[in-house]
C-alpha cells in the first residue's frame, strides 16, 4: 500500500509497485483528479490500474445523526469516483452503538469499509 497524494513521485511509485493506493481525503473531485493521474501512470508503463485498489479517509466526528449522514455523503460520493475502501476515522468521543448503523449504511453502497 503507498498513501500520498503527490503526484510526481507518489502516485508514480503507485503505478509501479503498489497494489493498494490511499488517497489522504481531500474532496472528492480532488480525489478524482488524483485517481486520474494515478491511471496516466499506469497506463505509461502499461499497467492495468483496476489491478490498485482504492481507498481514502473520512472522518466521524462524532456519534450524532448528523455527522453519520456526512460520512455516508462523503461515501457516496467518493464511491462515484470509483473508490473501493472507506477508511473511516472515528474521533473520541463516540458512542460506539453509532458503529454497527455506520456499516450497515456503507455496505448498502458497496464499498468496504
Amino acid at each position: 500500500m503507498i498513501g500520498g497524494n503527490g503526484e510526481r513521485r507518489t502516485l508514480r511509485t503507485a503505478a509501479r509497485f503498489a497494489d493498494h493506493w490511499n488517497f489522504l481525503g481531500l474532496p472528492p473531485d480532488g480525489f478524482a483528479r488524483k485517481r486520474d493521474i494515478l491511471y496516466e501512470h499506469c497506463a505509461a508503463i502499461g499497467r492495468d490500474p483496476k489491478e490498485i485498489t482504492l481507498s481514502s479517509h473520512v472522518w466521524l466526528t462524532d456519534s450524532s445523526p448528523a455527522a453519520l449522514d456526512e460520512v455516508i455523503r462523503a461515501v457516496e460520493a467518493l464511491a462515484v469516483e470509483q473508490l473501493d475502501l472507506a477508511i473511516v476515522y472515528v474521533l473520541p468521543p463516540l458512542d460506539p452503538r453509532v458503529l454497527e448503523p455506520l456499516a450497515t449504511r456503507l455496505a448498502e453502497l458497496g464499498v468496504a469499509v
